[in-house]
């Protein structure tokens, strides 16, 4: 950065200089300083540990719940803290102040604590195998030690039906199992048990050849505390493919979709968990009362939404991690994750391991000297810092992915208003903004459309403009007809095809995008600061939809023109 200071500055262009950068960077963190920003969208998050806690020690997930709090722009998440049991004051953050509620003693079916609509996102860390002494519930019965309780867990389940997301981890063998291993959906997501009583076979256990150590040698030699180092280990994401026209584009999950890129690092340790795709045909949720299957069908015209692998970590051979078994080279599963949106239900995801969340894989083992790099974590040098930033932007991602269909509806809208009020897309495409959706051809929404992208891939990745866009659009597409459009669902092959890519479908994405964008700056061509303050995310979620479909009208009606011309020159 130039020195404000210098020779060739007058003090008083100095002066402009640096009130113009403060302004910058404060926009960066609260971009609704200026006054045409909406209200920001508020995401209810809750933080559940039975052994962890969210202090600044070893084991506490307070970088983990800073990141959330620190998240700027079109949403804040509203974070309430909760612990099974009682801990102290540090432990539940008390010297964070934006922290909503914290909960000590937590109870999922006291109604004080909880409720199917209490929150939007639930985190489940879980550390312990059993949890004795809980006392007894609102209806008098003794709670069990070796999982929540029914009670519990129905309400819960009843959350994820209402549409909330949950997120579930432990560590390895049966490390979070009192907390997760019943809970609906997530219980077939991951392994909450070890797999084999022969520590040589077990395929998550604490030391055996088979473990799945993920640690990645800084200094020489293979040693534990390599968890607390500057070195990420690798992921494989999952890829997702689609051929549009002739060319075809790749995108990871959005979980792993980050402004730079693909997210292809996570913290390493040496006995990490596993994820699995399970999930049973036909199995019902059935706790104190029935409320449905555990994986329904599909609530529109795609298929059925099972849980998928959407990472895949490594394990190297003969890593030791200071005294363990040399290992075996192998796979498994990092994250798994359930798009319960397409079948009308919550999202869910689990990770192999809550290592990839505490202080110590992240910033440092407080218990090394302080001159150790080990004590710094990813922060002792600039490659780490850089990896945990993509990790960073993995929790946030997280929060979002898992938030109800309402919230990400709301986020989109202060997206899209960003983009007509902020980075002024449709002044950069048109010669006047004071325009009709129904003047405007379906070339400039496609131009548009396709600016619009751009822009946002400034500070989204492109796999997240994707999803905005087929978000808005997924009512009036038939994914049957055209499945290239959505790079995430699974296409069957259609009859009466060859396989010939002779169809794009993403011209579609850009014109639909473009119709939503002059929609909102017809129906408020002149924002002012009372409107930013009033106007609902439902009505502006409206008016986009609207201005979408237009767009596909367009979009329909001139593919259809363009095939027939096409036709009638090859005859011709």
């Amino acid at each position: 950065m130039p020195d404000i200071s210098a020779a060739h500055l007058s003090a008083k262009n100095a002066q402009i200089l640096q009130a113009a950068r403060d302004f910058s960077v404060a926009k960066l963190i609260d971009p609704d300083l200026t006054w045409y920003h909406l209200r920001p969208c508020r995401v209810r998050v809750l933080v559940i540990a039975d052994g962890l806690d969210f202090s600044l020690d070893n084991f506490g997930l307070a970088t983990f719940v800073d990141t959330l709090l620190d998240t700027g722009g079109r949403v804040r998440f509203q974070v309430t803290l909760g612990h099974i049991g009682t801990v102290s004051n540090a432990a539940m953050m008390d010297f964070d102040a934006r922290i909503a509620n914290r909960i000590e003693n937590f109870r999922f079916d006291e109604p004080t604590h909880f409720g199917p609509m209490s929150y939007d996102v639930v985190f489940l860390f879980g550390i312990a195998q059993s949890f004795f002494g809980r006392g007894t519930s609102p209806g008098g019965q003794a709670y069990p030690g070796d999982s929540l309780s029914d009670a519990e867990l129905q309400v819960l389940a009843e959350f994820q039906n209402s549409g909330g997301g949950v997120f579930a981890t432990g560590d390895h063998g049966r490390l979070g199992r009192f907390l997760c291993h019943r809970v609906a959906r997530a219980r077939h997501m991951r392994l909450w048990d070890n797999t084999s009583g022969n520590d040589d076979l077990n395929e998550v256990s604490m030391a055996g050849e088979r473990r799945n150590d993920t640690n990645r040698p800084g200094d020489p030699g293979s040693q534990f505390e390599d968890q607390s180092d500057a070195i990420p280990q690798p992921i494989q994401p999952r890829i997702y493919s689609r051929t549009y026209g002739f060319f075809r584009y790749t995108f990871p999950h959005p979980l792993l979709c980050g402004p730079n890129g693909v997210i292809r690092v996570m913290p390493d340790h040496p006995h990490e968990g596993e994820c699995i795709e399970g999930g049973p045909d036909g199995e019902t949720i059935d706790y104190t009362g029935a409320i449905g299957p555990e994986f329904p069908p599909a609530s529109g015209p795609w298929p059925r939404p099972l849980p998928e692998v959407i990472s895949t970590n490594t394990v190297l051979s003969g890593t030791t991690s200071g005294g363990k078994d040399p290992t075996t080279p192998h796979s498994f599963g990092g994250i798994s994750a359930y798009d319960g949106h397409r079948a009308g239900v919550g999202r869910v995801v689990t990770d192999a391991t809550w290592h990839h969340f505490v202080n110590i894989n992240l910033t440092g083992d407080r218990d090394v000297p302080p001159l150790d790099p080990k004590s710094e974590g990813f922060l002792a040098t600039p490659a780490g810092q850089a990896a945990f930033e993509n990790i960073k932007t993995y929790f946030r991602n997280l929060a979002l992915w898992l938030a109800r269909p309402e919230n990400i509806s709301c986020i989109n809208t202060r997206i899209l208003w960003g983009l007509v009020w902020s980075d002024r897309v449709l002044e950069a495409v048109l010669t006047t903004t004071e325009i009709k959706l129904t003047a405007v051809d379906v070339h400039t929404l496609s131009i548009i459309g396709r600016h619009a992208r751009d822009v946002l891939g400034k500070f989204a990745g492109q796999c997240q403009s994707v999803r905005l866009i087929l978000d808005l659009v997924w009512e009036e597409v038939d994914l049957k007809r055209i499945p290239e459009i959505d790079p995430w669902i699974v296409a069957e092959p259609r009859r009466g095809e060859d396989g010939v890519p002779w169809m794009d479908g993403r011209p579609l994405l850009d014109i639909a995008l473009g119709g939503a964008l002059v929609a909102i700056n017809q129906a408020h061509p002149r924002p002012d600061a009372k409107l930013a303050e009033d106007l609902g995310e439902q009505e502006l979620t409206r008016i986009a939809r609207e201005g979408a479909r237009v767009g596909l009208d367009l979009a329909r009606a001139s593919l259809k023109a363009s095939l027939a011309a096409v036709e009638q020159r090859m005859l011709g």
